[in-house]
């Protein structure tokens, strides 16, 4: 049997990313590293980032895609040096998975969910400059960047940013999780038809729309049976990663994906 899409599990899914490349293994599944430990430990550089990582990652020969730095990180602030500092470690976390032999980096939007006009307009203005300088990078190297929704509560917005990069190395991701918790008045299926081949990502993870759990496939409103049949429907095949941090969650949700997602 094979998995209809890639799968990967979370480098959090245990108490280290070396016991986590070892669940990885036996699962037969890629990792996404998901946090760097880079922004936490004022003594790490970039280079002893990657060193730590490469250490942790020795001898994995599966798929490896990065989380982005994410953190207090808005790389389209109004303010010029807390947007350098966003820039900044955008730029590090694109040197980390460059290094690593990440094949894919997920970023978050920045957006906070602000209703005020004028907010909004200069958050994509800032969005649109940056990055259509930035993915020149991507498309040197052959590394898909990836847009994550966060607190956006339509397709739309992203949709909107992702057509105003226009490159082949700029794709979206779908977080499921955070579609749930945060777009109440849409579905993850929605999403999924509008984005449809745009989509190249996905977080899976479920919630009781209450708190952003990171539960395992079945522990909570969203239906994945339906969510995996439209993504057979559509016939796209997004990396997906189990954005869960328990062996118990990873596994219960592994055999859930193997029971919709093999062919």
């Amino acid at each position: 049997m094979k998995r209809k899409c890639p799968l990967l599990i979370s480098s959090s899914a245990k108490n280290t990313i070396k016991e986590s490349v070892l669940l990885a293994n036996e699962l037969n599944t890629g990792i996404e590293i998901s946090r760097i430990p880079l922004y936490k430990d004022k003594n790490m550089t970039v280079d002893s980032t990657i060193d730590f990582l490469q250490s942790e990652l020795n001898g994995f020969e599966g798929k490896r895609t990065l989380h982005a730095m994410f953190s207090d990180v808005n790389i389209s602030s109004r303010d010029w040096e807390l947007r350098e500092i966003a820039q900044k470690r955008f730029i590090q976390s694109f040197q980390v998975g460059k290094a690593i032999g990440a094949d894919t980096i997920l970023f978050h939007t920045g957006n906070k969910g602000t209703k005020h006009y004028g907010s909004i307009k200069s958050f994509k203005k800032n969005f649109v400059l940056f990055w259509n300088d930035f993915v020149k990078e991507f498309e040197k190297s052959g590394i898909i960047a990836v847009v994550e929704n966060v607190f956006e509560t339509t397709p739309n917005y992203c949709l909107e940013l992702f057509n105003s990069i226009n490159s082949p190395n700029f794709k979206l991701a779908l977080d499921t999780g955070h579609v749930n918790l945060y777009a109440h008045d849409t579905t993850v299926t929605e999403w999924l038809k509008a984005y449809n081949s745009n989509l190249y990502h996905m977080h899976l993870h479920n919630n009781f729309r209450e708190n952003d759990d990171h539960s395992n496939l079945e522990n909570g409103t969203l239906n994945f049976k339906e969510i995996f049949e439209t993504i057979k429907e559509l016939n796209i095949e997004p990396s997906c990663v189990l954005e869960m941090f328990t062996e118990e969650d990873i596994r219960k949700s592994v055999e859930l994906f193997d029971k919709y997602m093999t062919v």
